[in-house]
């Protein structure tokens, strides 16, 4: 198990863990633990209690997270620049078809609905 485990932390590791949070497609894990005689959730659980990564599966995807609060600077002093920087990199770290979905999203709401939207964006600093 613990082979498999630091097989999974080097994969979060790759994909900027624990500084984001890094999804996996939850089927293709229990395969993957099932195929090597492993119960998945017992994975789960070992690497919650010993090795300090939190969870949440959230349907098709796993979603890991360290539980550690992050500092983050509050977005109201961000600059113009660190605001896309982040955007850009959420949007990276984002599931091809979630990426699709919320454009499609955005796509389909009237102009008063986007309005609304930077509206908000504004009253909470974020534009």
């Amino acid at each position: 198990m613990e082979s498999f485990i630091k097989n999974i932390i080097k994969t979060l590791t790759e994909n900027g863990f624990p500084q984001k949070k890094v999804s996996l497609p939850t089927e293709k894990m229990y395969e993957v633990a099932d195929n090597k005689g492993l119960s998945f959730n017992k994975v789960m659980e070992e690497m919650k209690e010993h090795h300090n990564i939190d969870y949440n599966v959230d349907g098709e995807r796993i979603i890991f997270s360290d539980p550690t609060p992050a500092q983050e600077a509050p977005t109201g002093n961000m600059s113009q620049a660190e605001m896309m920087a982040q955007a850009q990199e959420m949007m990276k770290n984002m599931d091809p078809e979630e990426l699709k979905k919320m454009q499609e999203m955005f796509t389909n709401m009237s102009d008063e609905e986007k309005a609304d939207i930077m509206k908000k964006g504004k009253d909470m600093g974020i534009i």
